[in-house]
C-alpha cells in the first residue's frame, strides 16, 4: 500500500514539474485535482466552496502558482499546493476586510445630471434606474462598487473611461470574453486585483495599449459578468455579441 501511495505521489510530482512549461499538462493537473482544490478551500474557509465563489478563483490561482514554484526539494507537490491555497485565502480575507465599509453612490446616478457626451455604461445604468424601480439596481451598484474598490476605483468612475469607437468596443469585448472563458486568467485577476495585461494580450490578440487605457472598463465588465448582477449585466449584452463577431 505504501509503495502504491509513493508511486502516485511521484507521478503527481512529475506531472507538476512538466506542467510548469506545458499548458496542456497544467490543465490536466488542475482537472484531475479540482476536488482537492475545492476541499482545501472549503476547509480553509470553514464553509462549502463552489466554483462560482471568489474563493475558488483564489484557490485555483494558488494551485497554478504552486506549479510554477514547485521543485522536488519542497517535498510532494500536493501538500505544497495545499499550503499555498490556505495562505492565499488567509491573505484574501485580510485584504477584503479592509474594504467592507459602505460605498456611496454618486448623486447624479439617480438625479439625471449625467452628461450625454459621457454616456457610457455607467450613465446608461443611471438612466435606467430613473425609468424603473431603482431599488435592486442600487443594491447591485453598491455591491459591485465594493468589489471594484479592491481594484482602486468605483463604478461611476467609468463615465470617463468607457470605449466610444466601435473598433475599440470590439477589442475590449474580445479581451473581456477571453478572461471570462479562462479560469486561470480570471483567477489571476481576482488574486492580484490587477489586469494581467501581458497574458490577456497574448491570448486575446488585443494590444497592450488598449488594455492599459481601458483597464477599468474591462475590470468592471468582468466583475459584473462573472458575478450575480443581472441588472447591470443587461447593459453589457453587447460584449458577448461583439466578442463572437
Amino acid at each position: 500500500m505504501e509503495n502504491t501511495v509513493n508511486a502516485m505521489d511521484n507521478a503527481v510530482n512529475a506531472l507538476a514539474l512538466r506542467a510548469a512549461d506545458d499548458r496542456q499538462a497544467r490543465e490536466e493537473l488542475i482537472r484531475e485535482h479540482e476536488a482537492l482544490i475545492l476541499r482545501t478551500a472549503s476547509v480553509a474557509c470553514r464553509r462549502f466552496v463552489t466554483r462560482s465563489d471568489d474563493e475558488w478563483s483564489i484557490a485555483l490561482w494558488a494551485f497554478s502558482r504552486a506549479v510554477d514554484d514547485y521543485s522536488p526539494t519542497r517535498g510532494d507537490f500536493l501538500p505544497f499546493a495545499a499550503t499555498l491555497i490556505r495562505r492565499d485565502l488567509i491573505d484574501y480575507y485580510r485584504h477584503t476586510r479592509r474594504y467592507q465599509q459602505e460605498v456611496s453612490v454618486s448623486p447624479y446616478a439617480f438625479t439625471g445630471d449625467a452628461e450625454e457626451d459621457t454616456l457610457g455604461v455607467a450613465a446608461a445604468v443611471a438612466r435606467d434606474s430613473r425609468q424603473n424601480d431603482p431599488t435592486e439596481l442600487r443594491r447591485e451598484i453598491a455591491d459591485v462598487s465594493r468589489e471594484l474598490a479592491q481594484y482602486g476605483f468605483r463604478f461611476f468612475d467609468l463615465t470617463d473611461c468607457s470605449p466610444r469607437q466601435e473598433k475599440t468596443r470590439q477589442s475590449c469585448a474580445r479581451a473581456i470574453r477571453t478572461i471570462l472563458e479562462s479560469p486561470l486568467l480570471l483567477a489571476q485577476l481576482r488574486h492580484s486585483r490587477t489586469l494581467p495585461v501581458k497574458a490577456v494580450s497574448e491570448q486575446s490578440g488585443v494590444d497592450k495599449k488598449t488594455l492599459d487605457r481601458y483597464r477599468k472598463y474591462i475590470l468592471m465588465a468582468v466583475t459584473v459578468l462573472a458575478g450575480d448582477y443581472p441588472g447591470l449585466a443587461s447593459h453589457l449584452k453587447f460584449i458577448t455579441r461583439e466578442a463572437e463577431q
